[in-house]
């Protein structure tokens, strides 16, 4: 090889987010005037030097390593996935994180008639967790769809975590409008995560998520079938679809599945006509264990339970801790339940959740 060449490039990305929509769905009402706006902003900065020499050949190319840094900020991020899908994340950075050490990474999934916009700008949610331990938090935004709720016609951001698209009422269906085409969430997120393990310094063994109402729904998803993907999840006011299957997860892992007791989109799934008792006797409620059991299924673990109370932010808090496995792991799954709640993720689930996310790694 007589010499080198080497090129030196920066990329740019533009993305809008999705116009307004206004609806309800079971997993939710979620009334948001959503912003459309396009930015431009610098999406990573590649650099690479070599020398050049009047003897380099087009055919004798030379690799030249790339230093990856994350820098701190705000990217509105867009990608288009194999099958054609055209999507959007917004990627925040805090300074805690800027530089070449692995950082975790949290994908913050949105319910319902949302975007990812919502969860990025509400100050009281993830960003300020990110600063003060120091990992990056991915906002990615849902597909709109045309479909029918209990027979009503909705039209509403929505994933695709195993209800939307199918036919079946009695199980949760939501089928869709005619002409609308389901599009391949698992496909997107799988895209997405490789994106920014190509893109930023990622510790690959510390990926979390977390979703809200129809988000997760689709965080439970992936929880069961990308287990090799992320550490654990945490899940609020959502379940596992019954459309996704509940076979032993290659990975059984540790998981929270929180839910308020003042929910009515929770009471009304067990059968509940007020908010429900914040105590021992709540698990006994057939409902509830309905909605358990996919968890308990997948992720290997037996209906034992134990049981403590607590007072947090001024609620009554119920939680019931299943830590006996049937394979013989020390995974778990804590469902807490919550005095007062309604159908919203609000700041009392930040720093509980990232005490336990924080604390599991892949094998």
């Amino acid at each position: 090889m007589e010499g080198a060449c080497c090129l030196l490039f920066g990329s740019f990305i533009d993305c809008k987010l999705s116009n307004s929509v206004d609806s309800k769905s079971w997993l939710g009402t979620h009334n948001v005037q959503h912003k459309k706006e396009m930015k431009k902003l610098p999406f990573l900065i590649l650099i690479g030097f070599t020398l050049l020499t009047s003897h380099c050949k087009q055919d004798d190319p030379v690799v030249v390593p790339i230093e990856i840094i994350n820098e701190a900020g705000t990217y509105y991020n867009t990608i288009t996935t194999s099958n054609g899908q055209e999507r959007e994340f917004i990627v925040y950075i805090p300074p805690s994180a800027e530089g070449q050490k692995a950082v975790p990474i949290l994908l913050v999934i949105h319910g319902t008639n949302q975007n990812g916009q919502i969860f990025y700008e509400n100050p009281n949610l993830w960003n300020p967790k990110a600063e003060e331990k120091g990992f990056i938090v991915v906002y990615p935004t849902a597909l709109i769809y045309c479909h029918y709720d209990n027979g009503v016609q909705r039209t509403t951001t929505k994933w695709a975590a195993g209800d939307l698209g199918q036919t079946n009422v009695n199980l949760g269906a939501l089928p869709l409008c005619p002409d609308e085409e389901l599009q391949d969430d698992m496909l997107f997120f799988d895209e997405l995560i490789s994106d920014i393990k190509r893109e930023y310094v990622v510790d690959t063994n510390r990926l979390y998520i977390t979703g809200f109402s129809n988000g997760a729904q689709m965080a439970a998803r992936l929880a069961a079938q990308r287990p090799d993907v992320f550490a654990a999840a945490t899940v609020h006011a959502g379940n596992l679809s019954k459309f996704v299957p509940t076979t032993l997860s290659s990975r059984p892992m540790s998981m929270i599945v929180t839910v308020g007791a003042s929910d009515p989109l929770f009471m009304n799934s067990i059968g509940a006509t007020s908010p429900v008792s914040v105590d021992s006797n709540a698990i006994n409620n057939p409902g509830v264990m309905d909605l358990l059991e996919p968890f308990l299924e997948v992720n290997g673990l037996d209906s034992q339970y134990n049981y403590s109370s607590a007072q947090y932010y001024g609620k009554d808090i119920a939680e019931f801790i299943f830590q006996t496995s049937n394979v013989g792991l020390d995974n778990k799954l804590r469902f807490i339940l919550i005095e007062d709640l309604e159908h919203s993720y609000t700041n009392i689930l930040i720093d509980p959740f990232w005490t336990f996310l924080e604390e599991i790694t892949l094998p």
